[in-house]
């Protein structure tokens, strides 16, 4: 079985990298695109905590689940405070 740490180090890499090669194709192709791969990057962060809450969900370790969704809330106000 794979740990929670190789899981995540993988969602991270996959969000950088779907994230550049989105902004590199939208240098060459159409610079919409390029704001995809910005969004991207932006939502990696976010599915990192995530994931993480849902073990600590499934480990029944409630002070770091209310932690993770705390630090969901915060992530998620202050990207609508931006707008």
């Amino acid at each position: 079985m794979v740990d929670v740490e190789t899981i995540i180090s993988w969602i991270l890499r996959a969000g950088v990298l779907v994230s550049a090669a989105l902004m590199a194709i939208g240098l060459f192709i159409n610079p919409s695109i390029i704001w995809m791969g910005v969004l991207v990057l932006a939502l990696t962060p976010f599915i990192r905590v995530l994931m993480a809450g849902l073990y600590f969900l499934g480990q029944k370790d409630a002070p770091y689940f209310v932690i993770a969704l705390y630090v969901i809330l915060v992530l998620v106000i202050s990207s609508l405070m931006k707008m």
